[in-house]
């Protein structure tokens, strides 16, 4: 069972210019023997005032961070043995529910992407299968994991600890909660929102494709709104879809949970280049990009490849023939 992971992170050298810091496999990565694998693509102590805040550890991988920080790691879980009991099936953790094997809990907002394989999210309203591109989002709830088929899942986490003590300064958005009143959205990436029913019970509240919120013309980028904050994390509950036109950085200090296509050929210009006052981490799902600095030789990247952009002044090309699909997290920084 093969687990190779790339990540390029950018930065600034000494004079200010943007450069590749580092490409390679992330030094807190650690393979099994079994098939079991983890890698650490960032990790935040806190809310980041910096680009360049985030480092790589040493020492085990916590299950969560701590207050007001963030963790993003690619996870690889192998199947199960085809004799293994039904209650068997479920990933164990240490915090689980005695009667429940798997079942369990955490402070945080995760971000879910299923890269390779199946998984199945267990909730108390039933199983939710999830394949290759699907996106969870979690929001404090209950919940358990089982791989499904004959080959590993691997996935992408993003968990985020309410901040002690904020003001949750504009941490509504939307005008609705996900699955109440909500429309279909029309793009093709599927969004599952879990979180917590009245009576406690976990379940599954928004599972459809998740709306495209700009999409200039015909043949051009399509940008999707998985979950944005809204403001500080507050509350593992909070966030949801924004509402008015396409902003650029996450809503009011936040953070951002988006996905991205771009159809094969396309050429941005000079108006690609950009940059944003927030640590992103762009992970590949299809097709194939070029990540170019100003006055660097850029980089290529295929699927499953990670970029941890760090306020750099840069610029995204599709290569080849493929359309290319991958999503971010892009996390503002607070000033």
């Amino acid at each position: 069972m093969s687990f190779a992971v790339r990540r390029v992170v950018t930065g600034h050298d000494a004079k200010g210019r943007a450069v590749f810091v580092s490409d390679g496999t992330p030094p807190k990565t650690i393979v099994s023997p079994a098939g079991y694998a983890v890698s650490e693509l960032l990790w935040l102590d806190g809310p980041p005032t910096t680009p360049d805040d985030g480092r790589d550890r040493d020492g085990g991988f916590d299950l969560e961070p701590p207050p007001g920080g963030l963790s993003m790691r690619v996870i690889q879980i192998p199947p199960p043995p085809d004799d293994a009991p039904d209650e068997e099936r479920w990933i164990r953790v240490a915090t689980e529910e005695p009667e429940r094997p798997g079942m369990h809990a955490t402070d945080t907002l995760d971000f879910m992407v299923v890269l390779d394989g199946e998984i199945v999210l267990g909730l108390d309203d039933g199983e939710h299968r999830l394949g290759q591109g699907d996106c969870v989002i979690q929001r404090g709830n209950s919940h358990r994991w089982r791989v499904v088929g004959d080959r590993p899942c691997t996935y992408v986490v993003t968990m985020i600890r309410p901040e002690p003590d904020t003001d949750g300064a504009g941490r509504v958005v939307g005008v609705s909660a996900p699955g109440a009143t909500g429309a279909p959205g029309d793009g093709s990436w599927r969004r599952l929102v879990a979180g917590s029913t009245a009576d406690g019970k976990s379940a599954a509240l928004f599972d459809d494709a998740a709306p495209v919120v700009y999409r200039p013309g015909t043949g051009d980028v399509s940008l999707v709104e998985l979950w944005q904050t809204g403001g500080p994390v507050a509350d593992p509950e909070q966030g949801g879809d924004p509402e008015g036109g396409w902003e650029l950085e996450p809503r009011n200090g936040g953070i951002a949970f988006r996905a991205i296509e771009m159809p094969p050929g396309l050429d941005s210009g000079d108006a690609g280049w950009h940059t944003t006052d927030t640590i992103d981490v762009d992970v590949m799902i299809s097709g194939r990009i070029e990540l170019a600095l100003p006055d660097v030789e850029p980089v290529v990247l295929g699927p499953g490849d990670a970029v941890v952009q760090c306020g750099t002044h840069h610029k995204w090309t599709p290569v080849g023939d493929e359309p290319v699909r991958y999503f971010v997290v892009m996390v503002a920084l607070r000033r």
